[in-house]
């Protein structure tokens, strides 16, 4: 039901919308360690969403196929207009407490794991899978990383660790 492309095109999109609300958060963050932290995070965002635009089909579809696609995508719309991979760009740019950004940041990464294991099952490519993996471990290093900052700073969370 869904085509490679339609879950790409998604993870594009989660990982660009990242990387705008990381960078905008990081240059107004009072404390320069999280402001460094989510300025490195957010270049971590862009270069996954130049992997998935690597894996980009071009395969072509039959009618069928294409009508399929087009159910796929409209639901996959309706799924990311309503979950909570998307950062709240304002909270994070406007929280008073350093803790919040770390919280949101946590439950950002959190998600996009969830949603890349999920897109494990539509990978056919060996090395799709190895790299998409990978990526999962990145991601994983993220929540270690704000982790780590979050403790080095004393920050209370009601973020339980993974």
């Amino acid at each position: 039901m869904f085509t490679l492309s339609d879950i790409c095109n998604i993870a594009i999109q989660i990982e660009l919308n990242g990387a705008e609300i990381y960078r905008n958060a990081g240059k107004t963050a009072k404390d320069p360690e999280i402001a460094e932290t989510l300025t490195w995070m957010a270049q971590e965002e862009e270069n996954h969403a130049e992997w998935f635009r690597s894996i980009q089909s071009n395969q072509v579809l039959s009618s069928e196929e294409q009508e399929m696609e087009a159910i796929g995508r409209s639901l996959l719309q309706d799924i990311m207009k309503n979950n909570s991979f998307s950062l709240n760009s304002k909270l994070l740019t406007d929280a008073d407490e350093h803790g919040e950004i770390i919280t949101q940041s946590i439950e950002f990464e959190r998600d996009t794991i969830l949603f890349y294991e999920i897109l494990l099952d539509f990978l056919d490519n060996e090395e799709s899978v190895k790299q998409l993996k990978n990526i999962i471990k990145e991601e994983d290093n993220h929540i270690k990383k704000l982790g780590s900052l979050r403790e080095r700073n004393g920050f209370i969370s009601c973020v339980s660790p993974s």
